[in-house]
C-alpha cells in the first residue's frame, strides 16, 4: 500500500513538473503607435496595389485578437499611460510615464491614492535588474518620446524631456537606436563614454560596423524623418535597426528584452495624412518580420505585436464614396495617393516659404492637384500661416495648415478620417510563441502585461521592485538630517549627513557619493517635483553608516 501511495505521489510530482512553464529567454515587444485596426486594412490593400503578389502582411498569420486599451481615468488613452500599462501593469493618466496615477472621481481601474506619483518598475528594468538580460529600444521618434520613455523613465509629465533623458541614460540600456541627437546632453554623453558605450550620432556607417553592446545610435536632432522622405544613405530603416539590435542583444546568454516602436504612424494619423501613415506601418511590418524570423529560428523567443491605441480612424470609404463604392477599383482608390510625393508637413513648410502666386505650381508638382482659388483662401486662414493677409481673429476656426491641407488634398480621395486625435477602439494584437502559448480573444492591457510577466518569469517581481527601489525619501531617511536643493528647473540634489558621513546624489542618476567616494545603485533615483519627493531604494540610508 505504501508503495502504491509513493508511486502515485511521484507521478503527481512528475506531471506537475511537466506542467510548469519555463520562462522564455527573449522577449521582443513591437508597438505600432496610433494604429487603428482600419489602418491595418488600408495598409494591406496599399501593399497589394504596389505589388499584386503581396496580399498579406507579415504579421497576418500571427494576429490573435483585439486588446482593450485605456487610461486609468479615460477610455480614450494617451500614448504615455497606454504603453506604460503594457510595461508596468498599472493603467495610468495622460502624460504619465511609468508612474502611478492620481485618484479621480471617474477612474476606470482601481487606484490607490496613497501611491500617487510613485515610479513603477517596468518589464525592461526588471529584466535587467533581476535576470541580467540585455535591454534595448528601437524607435523612429526622439528617444525621450512617450513610448520609449515608458520603458526606462518615470515622470507625470511626458513633455519633461530634461527629466526623461538622463533617466534613460542612467538606466544602462544596452542598445538604443532612434532619433534625438539634440536631447543627449554633454553630461549624459560623458557618462555613456565612461561606461564603455559607443556613441553614433548621425553615423549610419558606424552603427553598421558595430557588432557588440553597449551602444547608442541617434539620427537627426529630434525625430527621424518619415520613410517616404528619408535619405536612405544616412537614415536606417526600422527593419535594419531591429535586426541590428537583435544581433547584438542576442549575444547575452541570459537573453534580452527589446521594445521596437513604429513611432510615426501615429504622427501621420494625427495630421490625417494617409500616405505616410500607410508607409510607416508597412515599414513597421517589415521590422516585425525581422523579429518573427529570428524568433522562429531561435526557438526561445516570444514576439508580441500591438498598437498602444488608435489615432484618426483612417478608412477607405468616405462621403465621396457614399454611392458607387462597390464599383471602385483598387487602382481608382490607391493611384491618387500613390502620386503624392511629400508629406503634408513638408508641404506646409513649402507653402510657408513660398509666395501664394507659386502655390498652384507646388500643388501640381507634389500632389498632381489643380488647387482652386477658394481652397487657397481656405488655407490662408490657417492658424499658423505666418504670411496670411487675414488677421488672426478673422481666420476660420483654429486649425493648423497641415490639418487644413488634409481636408483639401484627401478630400479628393476615397480616404477618410473621423478625428485628428486618438480613438476609443480596441486594437489588434499578434503573437508568436515557440510552444504556441498565446493569448486570444479580447484581453485588457493589464492582461497583456500579465502575459509578458508570466512568459518572462517575473510574476510578482515588479511589485516587489516597486517597494524596494522607489520609496519616499522621508521614509528612507527618517531621523536623519537631510535637505533637497534645486540645481536648475529640472534637476535636484539630495544631501544627508550622519556623524562624519555626507551622502549626496542627484536626481535621475544611478549612483550616490559618500565622502566623495562613488557607489552605483541598482535603480534610477527619481525626483517628482509635483510632490517634492525623491523615490529611492529602501536601503539607501545604509550608505550613511559606512565606516
Amino acid at each position: 500500500m505504501k508503495k502504491i501511495v509513493l508511486c502515485n505521489l511521484l507521478l503527481v510530482l512528475a506531471l506537475s513538473g511537466f506542467s510548469q512553464t519555463t520562462p522564455i529567454k527573449n522577449v521582443i515587444l513591437l508597438i505600432t503607435d496610433g494604429t487603428s485596426t482600419s489602418l491595418l486594412s488600408c495598409a494591406r490593400w496599399y501593399q497589394t496595389y504596389l505589388d499584386s503578389t503581396k496580399s498579406t502582411l507579415c504579421i497576418d498569420p500571427y494576429i490573435k485578437g483585439l486588446v482593450r486599451t485605456n487610461s486609468s481615468d479615460a477610455p480614450i488613452g494617451d500614448s504615455a499611460p497606454t504603453t506604460s500599462c503594457y510595461m508596468t501593469g498599472q493603467p495610468s493618466q495622460t502624460g504619465f510615464i511609468a508612474t502611478y496615477p492620481g485618484k479621480t472621481d471617474h477612474d476606470l481601474a482601481p487606484v490607490d491614492a496613497t501611491k500617487a506619483y510613485q515610479p513603477l518598475t517596468t518589464l525592461l528594468e526588471a529584466a535587467h535588474q533581476r535576470q541580467g538580460k540585455s535591454t534595448g529600444l528601437v524607435f523612429t521618434c526622439e528617444f525621450t518620446h512617450a513610448t520609449p520613455a515608458d520603458c526606462a523613465a518615470h515622470t507625470y509629465s511626458r513633455g519633461r524631456y530634461n527629466m526623461i533623458a538622463p533617466q534613460m541614460v542612467y538606466n544602462d540600456l544596452d542598445v538604443v537606436i532612434g532619433g534625438g541627437t539634440s536631447y543627449l546632453k554633454e553630461r549624459e554623453r560623458e557618462y555613456l563614454k565612461s561606461k564603455g558605450y559607443n556613441l553614433f550620432m548621425d553615423d549610419l556607417k558606424g552603427m553598421r560596423n558595430c557588432h557588440q553592446a553597449p551602444f547608442w545610435a541617434l539620427f537627426q536632432p529630434s525625430n527621424m524623418p518619415y520613410w517616404m522622405e528619408a535619405d536612405t544613405t544616412a537614415i536606417p530603416s526600422l527593419a535594419e535597426c531591429t535586426e541590428k539590435a537583435i544581433d547584438v542583444l542576442s549575444k547575452n546568454p541570459n537573453g534580452f528584452f527589446l521594445m521596437v516602436e513604429g513611432s510615426k504612424v501615429d504622427w501621420a494619423a494625427h495630421d490625417n495624412d494617409a500616405k505616410p501613415a500607410l508607409i510607416e506601418f508597412l515599414e513597421f511590418d517589415k521590422a516585425c518580420k525581422v523579429a518573427l524570423d529570428f524568433a522562429e529560428k531561435d526557438g526561445n523567443t516570444v514576439v508580441v505585436i500591438v498598437p498602444d491605441h488608435g489615432t484618426g480612424a483612417l478608412t477607405i470609404g468616405n462621403t465621396k464614396s457614399n454611392h458607387g463604392y462597390d464599383r471602385l477599383s483598387l487602382k481608382q482608390i490607391m493611384e491618387p495617393i500613390d502620386n503624392y510625393k511629400i508629406t503634408l508637413w513638408s508641404m506646409r513648410e513649402k507653402l510657408q516659404n513660398t509666395d501664394t502666386t507659386q502655390w498652384p505650381e507646388l500643388f501640381e508638382t507634389y500632389f498632381g492637384i489643380q488647387i482652386q482659388p477658394a481652397e487657397m483662401a481656405f488655407l490662408m486662414s490657417a492658424s499658423d500661416y505666418n504670411n496670411s493677409p487675414i488677421p488672426k481673429e478673422q481666420r476660420q476656426g483654429n486649425l493648423s495648415m497641415v490639418k487644413m491641407l488634409s481636408q483639401v488634398i484627401y478630400g479628393r480621395t476615397y480616404f477618410g478620417f473621423t478625428t485628428f486625435g486618438h480613438t476609443i477602439e480596441n486594437v489588434f494584437f499578434a503573437m508568436y510563441h515557440p510552444q504556441n502559448d498565446v493569448l486570444t480573444g479580447c484581453p485588457t492591457n493589464i492582461e497583456l502585461h500579465q502575459y509578458l510577466c508570466r512568459q518572462m518569469g517575473l510574476e510578482g517581481v515588479l511589485e516587489e521592485l516597486n517597494e524596494q527601489n522607489f520609496v519616499d525619501h522621508r521614509k528612507v531617511f527618517e531621523g536623519y538630517n537631510y535637505k533637497i536643493d534645486s540645481l536648475d528647473k529640472y534637476h535636484y540634489r539630495f544631501t544627508a549627513k550622519y556623524k562624519k558621513n555626507t551622502l549626496v546624489f542627484d536626481s535621475y542618476t544611478n549612483y550616490v557619493t559618500v565622502n566623495k567616494k562613488t557607489y552605483d545603485v541598482e535603480s534610477v533615483l527619481v525626483y517628482m517635483p509635483i510632490n517634492q519627493t525623491f523615490y529611492v531604494p529602501k536601503e539607501l540610508y545604509r550608505y550613511l553608516l559606512l565606516k
